[in-house]
């Protein structure tokens, strides 16, 4: 099962979507489940001045990792390296990049990076993934 082999790491996905979700708050559940998510807490849902400056309102809000960030990790729309290849002051890697995924399980009935059998189902009456 293609699944289980992404879980067992035996197959590494450049590109990972998940469209079966209902909302953005089970895809950032499943992510983190599988152990493909790489954001420290601290910046889900908020603004880059909020990370960066502590600070700021609600209007500049980049949702890291759900696409409206532009793929660029500091929602400008700017790349967040200078011309000579070094981080700029104002990219949002070292606060928010993780080396190593947070995984955290959610769901005995999905799938995860290890099984999570004490977590209820979120279709009830499905069996454990594992």
């Amino acid at each position: 099962d293609y699944m289980k082999k992404v879980v067992k790491s035996e197959i590494v996905p450049i590109i990972f979507h998940m469209s079966w979700t209902k909302n953005k708050d089970n895809k950032l559940k499943f992510f983190q489940q599988m152990g493909q998510w790489y954001v420290k807490d601290v910046c889900i849902a908020q603004s880059k001045h909020d990370i960066l400056k502590g600070g700021g309102t609600d209007t500049d809000v980049a949702f890291i990792g759900d696409g409206t960030d532009g793929g660029d990790m500091d929602g400008s729309g700017d790349l967040v390296v200078g011309e000579n290849g070094e981080e700029r002051k104002d990219s949002l890697i070292e606060p928010c990049c993780l080396a190593e995924p947070n995984i955290v399980c959610h769901y005995r009935d999905k799938p995860s990076k290890f099984p999570c059998t004490d977590k209820d189902p979120i279709d009830k009456g499905r069996p454990s993934f594992w």
